[in-house]
């Protein structure tokens, strides 16, 4: 199954999944990921959680699930050149196209994926991850795993969205909650959000914060991005009728262009600290 927007975009949720890791399109999933790392709400979280981390000098930082690596980029820049920064990514194109925008940078990008972390225990100071946790099957244990990796005194913060809270307008209420029940079924882990928390303190870490911000579609997201797909993938499993999808379509088409479309979901950020 793939959809794909106006613009040709591959937007199949599965294409970020592990499973689908050596066959995305990468080129494609990059621009993606370029497009979502400009949204308020995603550079909010960004910053607040590189706070919470405070990389030094020396220390040895790791980003699980790196894409295109901009974050190991700007670990790279804080613990300095006695430090590592290092991107784990389980995707050979992404981790090609990351080698490649940080040509000018000392970072690291290495194979491997959230529950299956290639370090020893203890041997890394800082580690984050953002929008991975939502893809995976078990992300108590790769949470656990992170927290293995973590020296005593070291630092996680996670990121990740929690899929419930999409609001979507204007729709057919009944429409809307059919698809929105698909997804929500379909999906690896659609509540990652509201279960980092628990994911840390489960792991043995102490939490050191926590906040939340409202991703706010603009209005282009009406034909590219998640919204824009959802009545493909609904029609496709049998959801909604071929009638019910292009009147979903249409909808927030129009809306869009009277400038009344409307999607907002709610993104959360936890922050912790391996005890000494």
């Amino acid at each position: 199954m793939t959809e794909t927007d106006e613009s040709g975009t591959d937007l199949s949720r599965g294409s970020f999944r592990l499973a689908d890791a050596e066959t995305q399109d990468t080129a494609k999933l990059a621009m993606i990921l370029d497009v979502m790392a400009q949204r308020p709400a995603v550079q909010t979280l960004k910053a607040w959680a590189l706070d919470q981390l405070a990389p030094a000098d020396g220390e040895t930082a790791v980003d699980v699930g790196s894409g295109t690596g901009e974050d190991v980029v700007r670990f790279a820049k804080l613990v300095g050149p006695s430090g590592r920064a290092i991107g784990v990514e389980p995707s050979a194109g992404f981790r090609a196209e990351a080698v490649r925008r940080a040509a000018e940078v000392s970072v690291e990008f290495v194979d491997g994926y959230a529950g299956a972390l290639p370090f020893e225990a203890e041997s890394v100071d800082v580690l984050r991850s953002e929008r991975v946790l939502q893809h995976v099957a078990d992300p108590a244990g790769a949470v656990q795993d992170m927290a293995r990796v973590l020296r005593p005194g070291g630092r996680i913060a996670l990121i990740d969205t929690d899929w419930s809270t999409a609001i979507v307008h204007p729709a057919d209420p009944a429409v809307l909650q059919r698809m929105v029940d698909y997804f929500l079924v379909d999906s690896a882990n659609p509540y990652s959000g509201r279960r980092l928390r628990g994911l840390l303190a489960g792991a043995g870490l102490e939490i050191t914060g926590e906040t939340a911000a409202t991703w706010i579609e603009t209005q282009e997201g009406a034909r590219q991005g998640f919204v824009s797909m959802m009545h493909l993938t609904s029609l496709e499993a049998g959801i909604i009728t071929r009638a019910e999808a292009e009147a979903f379509a249409q909808g927030i088409a129009d809306a869009a262009d009277r400038g009344a479309f409307h999607l907002s979901l709610t993104m959360y950020a936890v922050s912790a600290r391996k005890r000494a």
